[in-house]
């Protein structure tokens, strides 16, 4: 083949492609719906695609240019999607209007094992069952008992900690807040869902933590494995690829099938999920799968590692800026100590610490951890104003987003958005709050379950560093957080880098 020839072929492909990836963009226009111009491949999304910012800045500055209309339409590299920008409009799709917007839309295809059934994978009745299955899971009760759990944990990091703290001239030293925050994580989900005791300080090569972190998407093969499934799902299928390699899924299974049969028996009992999900069978009218079951240990990889991890690095970063801030949360923590009477933390003592919940959702919304959240359209719907009149006509297959990051950051619901001030949500002013403007979790019967587990593993581990350690900036902390997270890593690849000072 001649030159001309392969140059003819190659102009071939590349009209090909060019008409593949644009083939979705009159999709608004033909609709008469408002929408910024998208480009090939990468929609409306390529700034977090080609790794110049974060998801979370892309859709922030998207809602800011759209905020005035109450509906946009944003391409999310080929999908066309439906941003719901006006808070009661939000309440009428994900709560009012729900039978509508009943489904999260697949993120990808695949028949892999555990995939589909991951809670937030179900759809209609088969998630409405799992989801009552799951309610009573993650009741106060039950977090309770498996609060004693993350407490052990908790205990392994600062006797973590305390080996650096105790090198002779030194007065504090350098931590990687995200390499703690990774093992930290890695060693409550190990204990409380995996019913698996590891210690990733002790051990950091234990098997669990390695095959743990081939399981998260946000970086390096993961990730590609994972666009290629969102955008090209049947040449990832015809490829032969997984999102997640058998073994390893084999791994997990063995864990939790193992676990649940030497429990049944030698009758014991561990407050952890696994005896909770085999509490919560028993007393379904369904029969779950043992994969089922297996499917909710594992999803934790997905909604609890990165997040909650990034969840504590994000909360630092803004105490370490905010030193008065810090005193103030250190005094309560002070105080909350002394009504223990040397006793362990417990979660009712956890939930009376006002300051220290004041900060924490103050923390969710500067530093939203889930961007967006999705709805699909399962049947065609006319949504309206609250006058009456026809907005838009939605279609079965629609996709929703609920822009999080952009209401959190709007200054007409929060004044000065980039502000971090706990004081939004005092007593005196959390009335202030406009509904469905803060939605940390979610919005309606798809929330987030686990928002309970999360906020007690970040306030727990709070507590316990701010009683023993001042945070500080270190030569080697990220300037600016917000400017320099890329893709879906809100921390910087280098990791995040602080200088912590013994209080004794």
């Amino acid at each position: 083949m001649g030159l001309l020839e392969i140059s003819l072929a190659l102009l071939a492909i590349g009209f090909l492609i060019y008409k593949w990836s644009t083939a979705t963009f009159k999709t608004f226009e033909a609709r008469k719906l408002y929408f910024e111009k998208p480009y090939p491949l990468v929609g409306n999304s390529g700034g977090s695609f080609f790794q110049r910012r974060s998801f979370q800045k892309e859709l922030s500055e998207f809602y800011d240019r759209t905020r005035e209309q109450k509906l946009a339409g944003f391409f999310n590299l080929r999908t066309p999607m439906i941003a719901v920008n006006d808070p009661q409009l939000i309440k009428k799709v994900c709560i009012k209007d729900f039978d509508h917007f009943p489904n999260h839309p697949l993120v990808f295809h695949s028949d892999e094992r555990l995939v589909n059934d991951m809670v937030s994978s179900m759809t209609d009745q088969r998630w409405k069952h799992m989801r009552n299955t799951l309610s009573p899971v993650f009741t106060a009760a039950k977090m309770r008992n498996m609060f004693t759990l993350m407490n052990e944990s908790f205990a392994e990091c600062l006797q973590h900690l305390d080996t650096s703290a105790s090198l002779p001239g030194q007065k504090g030293f350098e931590v990687d807040m995200k390499a703690l925050c990774n093992k930290l994580s890695n060693d409550i989900i190990a204990t409380t869902a995996f019913g698996l005791k590891v210690n990733s300080y002790k051990n950091p090569e234990n098997e669990f933590y390695d095959i743990g972190q081939t399981l998260v998407f946000t970086r390096g093969l993961g990730f590609f494995k994972f666009m290629l499934a969102s955008m090209m799902p049947r040449i990832f299928k015809f490829l032969g690829l997984t999102i997640f390699e058998t073994a390893k899924i084999e791994y997990f299974v063995r864990l939790v099938v193992d676990a649940i049969r030497y429990r049944e028996q030698h009758n014991i009992s561990r407050p952890d999920m696994i005896q909770l999900l085999m509490e919560a069978k028993k007393e379904s009218q369904n029969n779950w799968t043992d994969d089922e079951i297996v499917a909710q240990c594992f999803i934790f990889f997905f909604a609890a590692f990165e997040n909650n991890s990034n969840f504590i690095c994000t909360t630092t970063y803004e105490l370490l800026h905010n030193p008065e801030v810090q005193e103030r949360l250190y005094e309560e923590v002070k105080e909350t100590q002394g009504s223990l009477n040397g006793g362990s933390l417990t979660y009712d003592t956890v939930q009376k610490m006002t300051y220290m919940d004041m900060v924490i959702s103050e923390s969710l919304r500067k530093w939203s951890l889930a961007p967006i959240t999705d709805r699909i359209c399962t049947k065609d719907y006319t949504l309206t104003d609250e006058d009456g009149s026809k907005l838009f006509d939605f279609k079965a297959g629609d996709r929703v987003i609920i822009p999080i990051t952009g209401l959190h950051l709007d200054e007409r619901y929060f004044p000065e958005p980039r502000k971090f001030d706990p004081e939004r949500f005092s007593e005196e002013r959390k009335g202030e709050l406009v509904p469905y403007t803060y939605l940390p979790f979610g919005v309606g019967p798809r929330n987030c379950i686990g928002n309970r587990y999360a906020l007690m593993q970040i306030k727990g581990f709070l507590f316990n560093l701010l009683l023993n350690y001042k945070i500080e900036a270190s030569p080697k902390t990220t300037k600016d957080l917000w400017e320099s997270a890329r893709g879906l890593n809100f921390v910087p690849s280098e990791g995040l880098w602080m200088h912590l000072v013994p209080r004794k």
